[in-house]
Parts: C-alpha cells; sequence; structure tokens
C-alpha cells in the first residue's frame, strides 16, 4: 500500500517528511483538501482562479524558513523524487544566482495530474507544493500568488508570544 502512495504527489509530502524530518529541523505543513478547496472557489469572483478551485483534489504546501535547514530539506527533496517517483517529469528547472526552483508532473490523464514544486528563494526559504486534480499551469502560477497572500497575514503575528 506505501507503494502505491507514493506514486502521487500528496505521497510526497507524507514520504518526504516520514523520510526526512527531524525535531530540531523544522517544517511548516499546511493541507488544503477538497472541501476548502470548494469553499475558496466560491469564494473568489475571478472566474479563472474559481475554475481552477474547483478542478484542483488538493494542495499541500511543506516550507522551512531557517536557511541551513531549508538547503538541507532542498537537496533531499531533489533525492528522493529523482529515487522515488520516476513516473515524474521535470517540466520546469530554474537555477539562478540565489534561488533554485523545480517543478514535476506526472500527467495520469486530462482530468487527472499531480504536480511537484520544490523552491529554494532568495532568502534561502524552502517551499515545497504538491497539487492534485486537472492542472492548468497559468491558472496555477496565478494560484500561487494568492496562497502566498493569504498566508503571509499570520506571519504578520510572528512576533507574538506562542506563535512560532
Amino acid at each position: 500500500m506505501l507503494t502505491s502512495v507514493s506514486l502521487f504527489a500528496n505521497g510526497f509530502v507524507t514520504q518526504f517528511i516520514n523520510k526526512y524530518g527531524e525535531e530540531d529541523r523544522p517544517l511548516n505543513n499546511v493541507n488544503i483538501g477538497k472541501t476548502m478547496l470548494d469553499k475558496m472557489a466560491a469564494n473568489t469572483e475571478d472566474e479563472e482562479l474559481r475554475s481552477a478551485f474547483k478542478e484542483l483534489k488538493s494542495i499541500r504546501i511543506v516550507s522551512s524558513e531557517d536557511a541551513k535547514d531549508s538547503r538541507y530539506y532542498f537537496q533531499k527533496a531533489n533525492e528522493l523524487i529523482k529515487e522515488e517517483f520516476g513516473d515524474y517529469e521535470e517540466v520546469v528547472s530554474v537555477n539562478e544566482r540565489n534561488s533554485r526552483i523545480s517543478v514535476w508532473m506526472k500527467r495520469e490523464d486530462d482530468k487527472k495530474q499531480d504536480l511537484i514544486l520544490i523552491s529554494l528563494d532568495e532568502n534561502s526559504k524552502l517551499s515545497i507544493i504538491t497539487v492534485s486534480g486537472k492542472i492548468d499551469l497559468k491558472s496555477i502560477s496565478r494560484l500561487s500568488g494568492t496562497l502566498k497572500n493569504e498566508s503571509a497575514a499570520p506571519e504578520e503575528k510572528a512576533g507574538e508570544p506562542g506563535s512560532r
């Protein structure tokens, strides 16, 4: 059963955390399921985003803000995808001076794709985003901006006691 789970993008996050997650190297993990995606679709006025939300089955986001930990996890995530997710094809790779991004995709049919994005930004912050469902890359690009803006709001409270 573990083998069949590892074939899907969400399985990547689970396997990554189970294999490499360390208590002294904390990871943030956000799961957005179909019910929440449907609610997000109902609450947006942008027709393109609404359509994209409705077609998705799930989104998972794993991140690390510590630069040293992020570089370690970035390397491990790329090792894992190459070792155990051979049915994914790298569709985008960006290697700039201070940032790296790789996007891997598995297309099962026109209605079911899985996408894995592994990113190390200019501030050495790690993001791993997995998306499952009918994926329109143009919409996903716009969606990632929406998710970043929505997830930035809680970070404003980072200075409050107990927020970390």
